[in-house]
């Protein structure tokens, strides 16, 4: 007989799946600073900035308007923009979380604040069989097993932080440490107010050296995406 669910998570749970059926259609600006150390003692040092207009459509994200440093990149696709990338910090990672064939692990630690507001925080766990966090190397990609802690808002059930670590990468993959953090905050589309990403850290650092890629990511100019339409005119 399973154990009863956490009725903190169900709400959490409840609040991430209404956060997709009702979320509109949006675009927004997202910015990426990347930096890397080579170095045992941590030295962040400044590489490039890659930004994106994201786009929310009919539940599916995707990226337009690629550039770094200002000028427009000639790779297509975010991952196929050379180097440490980032992907899929929005409305995919709060929803898998929570969902049961996820089967996270959650586990109550205190009660804490995230963004100024009021937050139960749970630690998780995800074993590697129910993992759906795609890692990707140049060679082959990875859904490893992770661990992780969640801050629910205990007013409102939403999720205002999520914490996430790799956890016993196979040997053979080029990366041996990988860590996601992102933050959410209330953001107003259009006439209603929706809980949506507004930073995000990660950290990858190669196997066997001291190489890590660290990117920070902020997501901003939120707004209503119409869609794109042509208009015929008969003769």
């Amino acid at each position: 007989m399973a154990p009863p669910v956490d009725a903190h998570i169900q709400k959490a749970r409840e609040a991430a799946d209404a956060f997709t059926e009702t979320l509109p259609d949006y675009i927004c600006q997202q910015q990426t600073a990347r930096f890397q150390s080579t170095t045992h003692v941590v030295s962040w040092v400044p590489v490039d900035i890659v930004s994106a207009e994201l786009v929310y459509e009919k539940g599916k994200e995707r990226y337009r308007n690629l550039a770094i440093n200002g000028k427009p990149a000639k790779a297509q696709r975010m991952e196929d923009i050379p180097g440490a990338i980032s992907t899929g910090e929005f409305g995919s990672v709060l929803v898998d979380l929570y969902s049961p064939a996820t089967a996270a692990d959650f586990r109550f630690r205190r009660n804490s604040k995230s963004g100024g507001r009021d937050a139960f925080l749970y630690d998780f766990q995800v074993d590697r069989e129910h993992s759906h966090w795609a890692i990707h190397a140049p060679s082959q990609s990875v859904l490893p097993a992770y661990r992780g802690s969640v801050w629910i808002d205990k007013e409102t059930g939403r999720t205002l932080r999520i914490e996430m670590q790799t956890m016993r990468l196979p040997e053979e993959f080029p990366f041996d440490k990988i860590e996601m953090a992102t933050d959410y905050e209330f953001i107003r589309i259009a006439e209603h107010q929706f809980l949506l990403p507004v930073h995000s850290e990660n950290l990858m650092c190669q196997r066997g050296t001291n190489v890590c890629a660290h990117n920070v990511l902020d997501f901003r100019n939120y707004h209503k995406f119409a869609g794109e339409s042509t208009i015929e005119f008969g003769k």
